[in-house]
């Protein structure tokens, strides 16, 4: 216990020296035996930091500006990680329940079977990243910029995408039973195989939107745009 004490204790010092003098810290390794939760890395920036495995569980990273990193299976629950910036990083597996994300950046990154369940994402920023079977279960992604972004295969059921920008987006098999999508933007995007069954989709621009192989039972899309030709064939199917 006391070398667990003594290693959270070294890397706490070393954050806190960077947060005090507005260092910028690169290429550090932080052990998954170290527990860093409720601990606080406010407005850290950091280049190659890898930080796999670790529990950051209840921790702030408000602020923080993250390049090339990697937070494989990193647990980050009950966070705070508004304004968050995080670019060109690896967080597959990673768990974000619950955490407040409201304007924070997850730019170009991969984030493959990663749970952001319950996030508060609203005003952030989705886009390019990976996202293949992540689960977004009752998450706000209200006013997101997802543009160019792979949702394959990912569970979105009850989250809400009001205002949302999904231009040119992926999301082949994804499960978006019970959304919220009002006035979303899913111009350019791939829908194949999507189930969409009971979700609001009113206002939607579906325009030149793949929807081949969509399950829309019970789906709301009162004045939702589609290319010439296709709304009555989807009337058919709700």
């Amino acid at each position: 216990m006391t070398n667990d004490n003594d290693a959270r204790k070294k890397v706490t010092e070393i954050i806190n020296r960077a947060q005090n003098n507005k260092e910028h810290i690169n290429g550090m390794e932080i052990s998954s035996e170290i527990d860093l939760s409720f601990s606080d890395f406010t407005e850290i920036m950091a280049d190659c930091l890898y930080a796999n495995e670790v529990n950051f569980k209840a921790s702030s990273f408000v602020g923080v500006s993250f390049r090339d990193c990697e937070f494989i299976a990193a647990n980050f629950e009950s966070c705070n990680l508004e304004k968050a910036e995080m670019l060109d990083s690896v967080m597959s597996r990673a768990n974000f329940r619950e955490v407040q994300m409201k304007y924070a950046q997850i730019i170009v990154s991969t984030c493959i079977e990663t749970c952001f369940d319950g996030v508060n994402f609203t005003k952030g920023n989705l886009s390019g990243s990976t996202l293949l079977e992540a689960k977004f279960r009752k998450a706000d992604l209200s006013e997101i910029n997802a543009d160019e972004t792979f949702f394959d295969r990912a569970d979105l059921t009850g989250a809400i995408l009001i205002n949302g920008n999904f231009n040119g987006s992926d999301f082949i098999d994804a499960n978006l039973t019970d959304v919220d999508a009002r006035n979303a933007d899913f111009k350019n995007a791939d829908l194949s195989g999507a189930i969409l069954c009971n979700g609001n989709f009113a206002g939607v621009d579906f325009t030149n939107t793949q929807l081949n192989g969509v399950k829309w039972t019970g789906a709301n899309i009162e004045g939702a745009t589609f290319d010439d030709g296709i709304k009555e064939n989807i009337d058919k199917l709700i």
